[in-house]
């Protein structure tokens, strides 16, 4: 089984004059590329029939001319510059659809992996690709995105603008994105998360990072686990929507994730004999201005929730307490040692070393233990005229130490979820373990997992 590619890109570059430097989070998130971690989101959704790909096709290419933004490319520049820019091309370099077609559900998985394998090239527009994966009854459309340009609600935003365009929708809806752009100074997902909250039954006290807890590490073959590169992806379907036990009523549904992770992690540490201790995770928070809910870009500030499992009475309403503490205040857009590194006139190539020789050395006391990110219930999902998705996938990079993050998303009143995990860290059949082992800490705290 191939991937065919339907357009061949279009060669060379044309000169824009609507060039922007990249914030801080955009250099952050274009160190942390590499072959072996590509910085990429994923959000995939199936399709309860077929598309046709020369009218996906006709309907990216209307959006791309629609959405400046959307066809966004990192300018050309020496070795030696100190940061990048942005340009935003009259047309895109590439054509970003590609089709294959799958038999099983393993082969769709197959697939998958292959096409969220590498990151999009910055260099060539547009910064994301679309693979259709058409099935026998269903079509499964996965959007591959560049994190330094696309966070997870930007490409829900960029399905619908494909969608629309699919679907024959008038220019007026896409126009409005004229005024956005992913050059603006924004947050996004390094790997060490700026503003920490922090819960214990003891003290109010914040807890110290040098004792975060890492996934404990398992393979069948640990020689071939060895610097082992790439994700790999485990999908979990809930029956509905997990709710809060009464008389939790202040705990949502984002706080009974988190508070399953790292539940899930205190429980797959202790089996394999691995110290816990306090449990560190990343949660993305939306950055967007009211009534710009709509722009494109990376514009997601990470906070991160810190628990200790030994020293909390009740783990949800510790998670919840330190959720709404999070969301309720302002924070940095990134730590002071990260864009300490952004900043400095060095030039880029040296600081992507410097930031990558930091997670190598004190990223395993500094980083986070892991990320949720949870795009929440999307009420108006990516129509493709009459085909509405009957479920949709999102996760997000997992750069080491870290290693494993958590995608959520609800359509359709089903929760969804995506487990990304590095090679490095555990295996297929370890990503399946893992996956159920949520599973099963999920359903504990949400009263046997009971939809509402």
């Amino acid at each position: 089984m191939t991937i065919r590619v339907v357009d061949a890109p279009r060669p060379g570059h044309d000169r824009s004059s609507d060039g922007r430097p990249f914030s801080v989070v955009d250099e952050l998130n274009c160190y942390l590329d590499s072959p072996a971690e590509p910085n990429n989101v994923q959000l995939e959704v199936w399709l309860p029939g077929h598309l046709s790909p020369e009218r996906l096709r006709a309907a990216v290419a209307a959006a791309l001319a629609d959405v400046p933004a959307a066809r966004a490319r990192r300018a050309a520049g020496t070795w030696w510059r100190a940061g990048y820019a942005w340009e935003f091309p009259p047309e895109a370099d590439a054509n970003p659809v590609s089709v294959t077609g799958w038999r099983t559900e393993a082969e769709l998985g197959a697939a998958r992996t292959r096409f969220l394998a590498a990151a999009p090239d910055l260099d060539r527009s547009p910064p994301f690709r679309l693979l259709l994966a058409q099935g026998p009854g269903w079509d499964s459309l996965i959007l591959n995105a560049h994190h330094a340009a696309f966070d997870g609600r930007s490409c829900v935003r960029l399905l619908r603008l494909i969608a629309a365009r699919y679907s024959g929708g008038q220019r007026r809806e896409a126009l409005a994105q004229e005024r956005g752009s992913v050059a603006r100074p924004r947050s996004g997902s390094p790997a060490i998360a700026p503003r920490t909250v922090s819960g214990s039954r003891r003290s109010g006290l914040p807890l110290p990072s040098w004792n975060t807890a890492r996934i404990a590490s398992e393979h069948a073959d640990r020689r071939a686990a060895r610097g082992a590169p790439g994700y790999g992806l485990r999908l979990l379907e809930w029956p509905g929507v997990p709710a809060a036990p009464p008389p939790q009523s202040r705990v949502t549904v984002n706080d009974l994730l988190i508070a399953a992770l790292i539940e899930t992690i205190t429980r797959w540490n202790t089996a394999r004999r691995r110290r816990t201790g306090r449990i560190r995770i990343s949660m993305p928070v939306d950055t967007r201005l009211a009534g710009r809910g709509d722009e494109l870009g990376n514009l997601s500030r990470l906070c991160t929730v810190t628990v200790d499992p030994s020293r909390v009475a009740d783990l949800t309403l510790a998670v919840a307490g330190q959720t709404r503490q999070a969301k309720s205040r302002p924070g940095p857009l990134v730590g002071p040692a990260q864009a300490a590194v952004a900043r400095t006139r060095l030039p880029a190539g040296v600081k992507r070393g410097l930031l990558r020789l930091a997670l190598r050395s004190v990223g395993t006391i500094r980083c986070d233990t892991s990320l949720l990110s949870n795009l929440g219930n999307i009420t108006d999902p990516p129509k493709f005229e009459t085909l509405t998705p009957t479920r949709m996938w999102f996760s997000t990079s997992a750069h080491m130490p870290r290693g494993l993050s958590v995608g959520a998303v609800t359509v359709g009143g089903r929760l969804s979820l995506c487990f990304r995990y590095r090679n490095a860290l555990l295996d297929a059949a370890s990503g399946r373990d893992f996956a159920a082992e949520y599973a099963a800490a999920l359903s504990a705290l949400a009263g046997e997992g009971t939809g509402r």
